[in-house]
Parts: structure tokens; C-alpha cells; sequence
């Protein structure tokens, strides 16, 4: 798979348009919502989404990071989603089509359930305030 998403994304970045979704989860986010594995390879796909190979590139990429969902996943997965409360399940249908508008309005990261956009700003603000000191050369005052 990774290699066909790779040849799409030459293809379109040469072509200078097109537009790549992947679909990730919430537990990219927060991966102690749920097994790690699965935490795991859903952050992956938003690290493929917001690494930058592609800005400027005219390819539009989007991550959709949906809570929980109405699919097959929970059956296959041993788990019973009608433990859960019917107010956090979305409908697939209701899912794709919040996918679907937040990469017509050219959101990079669109979180379907989330009502108001300015938190997701604001953990983006957070994110790169911390940009700066992520790597020194010596260790912080703290742990001397």
C-alpha cells in the first residue's frame, strides 16, 4: 500500500495537482484511548499527512482523524460498541461527508466531531511553541 500512495504522490506532484485523504483516529492524538498498536500505526498516517514532503507541491493532503465510527471494527476487534454511549458513535455516512467538507474548505487535519475549530488551533499553537526547544545541546536546568 505504502508504495502505491508513494507512486500517487509522485504522480500527482509532478502533475502539480491532486489530492491524497488518509483516514487515521482520534487515538493518533490520544494513543491511551486505546491499544497501542492500533494508536500507533493511526499516527503514523497523520505523521504522512503533516511531514511536508508534498507542500507546495499543488497536492492537496488531508488527515481525517474520526472518533468512534459505526464499522466492522468493532465486531473483528472482539469489542462491543454497544457498551459505548450511542452519543459518541458516528454514522459512516456522517463521517465521510464532515471528511468531505473539511477538504473542500482545505483543512490538513479535519476531526469530524470536534464543534469548534479554534481547539485544534489551538493544539497546533502548542505544538510549535514547543518547536524551539525540542533539541539543545545540554539538558534542561530542570534535570541538573
Amino acid at each position: 500500500m505504502r508504495n502505491r500512495l508513494a507512486a500517487a504522490a509522485a504522480n500527482f506532484s509532478a502533475a502539480g495537482r491532486g489530492g491524497i485523504i488518509n483516514l487515521g483516529s482520534l487515538v493518533a492524538l490520544a494513543p491511551e484511548m486505546f491499544n497501542a498498536v492500533y494508536s500507533a500505526t493511526k499516527a503514523y498516517v497523520l505523521s504522512l499527512t503533516l511531514a511536508g514532503e508534498l507542500r507546495g507541491s499543488g497536492v492537496q493532503l488531508q488527515a481525517v482523524l474520526p472518533g468512534v465510527t459505526r464499522t466492522e471494527i468493532w465486531e473483528r476487534s472482539g469489542t462491543d460498541a454497544s457498551a459505548l454511549p450511542p452519543s459518541m458513535i458516528m454514522e459512516v455516512g456522517e463521517m465521510v461527508d464532515a471528511a468531505l467538507a473539511g477538504f473542500d474548505q482545505g483543512e490538513l487535519v479535519t476531526i469530524p466531531s470536534l464543534p469548534d475549530a479554534a481547539d485544534w488551533d489551538a493544539f497546533v499553537a502548542a505544538r510549535a511553541a514547543l518547536g524551539p526547544n525540542l533539541s539543545h545541546s545540554q539538558a534542561a536546568v530542570r534535570y541538573k
